[in-house]
């Protein structure tokens, strides 16, 4: 199976994400700067991945992104199959 570069960005924003897991929440700008993807592409990952329920998004003053389940709990298969489909 060949992995599309969506979901290999997928993995890539995952785990920056994962890097800040139980400190405090980042923004999807801080993603993208950190992972060095474009930031349309950091928002597009961030709106699939929430719909997954790998992702919370929380809005306002002290908002931002954390991991919706502990990074252990969360598998390559499971970022995969968020953006392929079912593998």
């Amino acid at each position: 199976m060949r992995l599309s570069n969506l979901a290999d960005y997928a993995v890539v924003a995952m785990s920056a994400a994962a890097r800040h897991c139980g400190g405090a929440r980042i923004s999807a700008g801080e993603l993208a700067q950190e992972t060095g993807l474009p930031l349309p592409t950091v928002q597009k990952l961030v709106s699939i991945l929430s719909r997954a329920g790998l992702l919370r998004s929380v809005r306002g003053v002290g908002g931002g992104l954390q991991l919706a389940r502990p990074a252990a709990a969360i598998t390559v298969a499971d970022i995969v199959e968020a953006v392929e489909g079912p593998i």
